[in-house]
C-alpha cells in the first residue's frame, strides 16, 4: 500500500513540474498579426542570447528624436543557430534595420527579420513568415 503511495505521489510531482514549465511559457495574443508589419531603423542595444527566445534590445528615434527602446522577440538559439545566426550575430552598437509583426500596446515586436548595415538578412521566424514555407530549409533560401 505504501509503495503505491509512493508512485502516485512522485507520478503527481513529475506532472506537476511539466504542468508549470508549459503554464510559464506565454502565447501571441499581444501581437497583432493582421497589422500590417513595421519596419524600423535603429541601434543595436543589447542582444540576448537565450531560451526560451533571443531579444533584441532596439533603440529607435521617435517623430520628436526622443529614443524608445523597442524589445524584439525572437526565436530561440536552437531554432536560430538553423537559420544562420550565432551568439555573436548582434553587437551593442551595431546599426540595423528590422521587420516585423507590432505589439498591440508597446513597443514591442515578434518575427522580426534583421538587415544588417552590410545588406546579411538574418530571418527569425518563430513560424510567422509570410507564405507557405514548411521547413528551415525553405526559409534559408528565400534571399538567395
Amino acid at each position: 500500500m505504501k509503495l503505491k503511495w509512493v508512485s502516485r505521489l512522485g507520478l503527481f510531482a513529475s506532472l506537476a513540474v511539466l504542468c508549470v514549465s508549459a503554464w510559464a511559457h506565454h502565447g501571441a495574443v499581444g501581437y497583432d498579426y493582421s497589422a500590417p508589419r513595421k519596419t524600423l531603423k535603429g541601434t543595436v542595444q543589447q542582444f540576448t542570447w537565450q531560451n526560451p527566445h533571443t531579444l533584441l534590445l532596439l533603440d529607435v528615434k521617435d517623430d520628436k528624436g526622443n529614443i524608445v527602446t523597442w524589445t524584439m522577440e525572437l526565436n530561440n538559439p536552437g531554432n536560430l543557430v538553423e537559420l544562420g545566426w550565432t551568439h555573436s550575430s548582434l553587437k551593442p552598437g551595431d546599426e540595423v534595420t528590422v521587420t516585423f509583426n507590432p505589439a498591440k500596446s508597446k513597443p514591442n515586436g515578434i518575427c522580426a527579420d534583421v538587415v544588417l548595415a552590410d545588406g546579411r538578412k538574418l530571418h527569425s521566424s518563430q513560424g510567422c513568415v509570410s507564405g507557405n514555407l514548411k521547413s528551415f530549409d525553405e526559409l534559408r533560401q528565400l534571399d538567395k
